[in-house]
C-alpha cells in the first residue's frame, strides 16, 4: 500500500543542539519505513499552507500519514492549541482522522465544550469518536541533546551545593506575568527572558537549573512544558500547577512533581487563564515554604521523576511508544 506522509522535514539547531521535535519527525519516519516495509511512504509538502503557520497540514511541528485512495489519516502532533487540527482552512478534515497522537493538554471537557460552543461555525469539523481516536504520548525536553549530560547533573545532584530558592528563568507572556507579579522574596527567583537577552544555551541552562533547590513551571501553549522534563532529568524538583494530562505512565501530583494550584484552563480558544491569580501566588508561597527544607521529600520527588524521564522522554522510547499504538489499518476503513 503507497501512503502520503504530510510534513516538512527541517533541520533546526543550535549549535550542536537540534530541536526535539525536528529530530523525533526524522527518526520516527526511519522507524516507520523500516517497521512496514511492504509499504510505501511519500512525502508531501505544500507552501501554501506556511502563511497560517505551524498548526496547518504542512508544517514541521506536525506528521500525518494519509491514504490518498480514501483520505483517511492519522495524525501525530506536537502544535501547541490541539483546536487548530480541527479547522478545515488549514486543510485537516478531522472527520477523516482516524488517530490522533497528543502529547499536550488534550482536555476531553475542554474539547466537547469547544465543539458544542462551535456548532454553527462551518470552518470546525470534528470526528464522531474522539475516545477512540486520541493518544497520548509524552513530551520531551526542548533539544534531543545533552542526555548525558543530564544523567551526570542527576546523579551528581547530592554534592551539588545548591541555593535555597525556587527558580524560574523564561518567557514572561502576560499570562505568566499575572502569576508571578508582585512576588518580591529573596528565596525566588523569576528571570524574564524577554528582558536584557537573558537567554543561556543549552548546557548552561541546564547547569544553573541544577543549582537551585526547585524549579517553577508554569503554563504556556499548552499545560506541559519543555522545562518539566528537563527538570525531571537533571533531578530539579518541579512545582508547578496540576496537570491535567492522562498519560499512559501517569504524572502523579506530588508524587513527580509538587502541585501547588488546580490545573489551567484553555477553554478560551487555547489561551491559558486562572480566575485568581492572586490566589495562585498565595498557594505556590504556602507550597514552596511547606517543601524547601525537606531534603528527604524533594529527594524523594526527583527520583520519582527522573525515573519517568528515563521511561518516557528520550526521542526514541517516544517513538516506540507510538509506533506500539500506531495502527495503518484504520486507514483502510471505509
Amino acid at each position: 500500500m503507497e501512503f502520503e506522509i504530510r510534513h516538512e522535514f527541517r533541520d533546526i539547531r543550535f549549535g550542536n543542539d537540534e530541536f526535539y521535535v525536528t529530530s523525533f519527525f526524522k527518526k520516527f519516519y526511519e522507524k516507520l519505513k523500516t517497521k512496514y516495509p511492504n509499504h510505501s511512504f511519500t512525502v508531501n509538502n505544500k507552501k501554501e499552507y506556511e502563511k497560517y503557520g505551524q498548526g496547518g497540514i504542512y508544517s514541521c511541528m506536525n506528521f500525518s500519514i494519509i491514504n490518498p485512495s480514501n483520505k483517511n489519516y492519522l495524525l501525530i502532533s506536537f502544535f501547541d492549541n490541539w483546536k487548530y487540527h480541527f479547522m478545515s482552512h488549514l486543510g485537516w478534515e478531522s472527520n477523516k482522522m482516524k488517530q490522533f497522537f497528543y502529547p499536550g493538554g488534550f482536555n476531553f471537557l475542554d474539547y466537547f465544550n469547544f465543539k458544542e460552543v462551535s456548532k454553527t461555525n462551518k470552518d470546525l469539523i470534528f470526528p464522531k469518536n474522539i475516545d477512540s481516536i486520541y493518544n497520548s504520548f509524552y513530551y520531551g525536553p526542548y533539544f534531543d541533546s545533552c542526555y548525558d549530560e543530564m544523567k551526570v547533573l542527576y546523579n551528581n545532584k547530592s554534592n551539588i551545593e545548591k541555593s535555597n530558592k525556587l527558580y524560574f528563568r523564561g518567557w514572561l507572556w502576560d499570562f505568566r506575568k499575572e502569576m508571578v507579579k508582585n512576588i518580591n522574596r529573596e528565596d525566588v527567583l523569576i528571570i524574564d527572558k524577554n528582558e536584557n537577552n537573558q537567554n543561556l544555551n543549552y548546557k548552561t541552562y541546564l547547569n544553573e537549573t541544577s543549582q537551585y533547590t526547585a524549579a517553577l513551571s508554569l503554563p504556556g501553549g499548552n499545560e506541559m512544558c519543555n522545562r518539566d522534563i528537563e527538570c525531571f532529568g537533571i533531578g530539579v524538583p518541579v512545582i508547578r500547577p496540576t496537570l491535567n494530562i492522562e498519560y499512559n505512565d501517569p504524572l502523579i501530583p506530588n508524587y513527580h512533581y509538587i502541585s501547588c494550584y488546580h490545573f489551567c484552563d484553555y477553554s478560551d480558544g487555547g489561551h491559558p487563564k486562572y480566575l485568581s491569580y492572586e490566589d495562585f501566588k498565595k498557594n505556590l508561597l504556602i507550597t514552596w515554604d511547606k517543601v524547601k527544607n525537606n531534603k528527604e521529600y524533594l529527594n524523594f520527588v526527583s527520583t520519582n521523576a527522573r525515573s519517568w524521564f528515563e521511561r518516557n522522554c528520550t526521542v526514541e522510547n517516544n517513538i516506540n511508544h507510538i509506533l506500539d499504538k500506531l495502527n495503518l489499518e484504520k486507514l483502510l476503513e471505509e
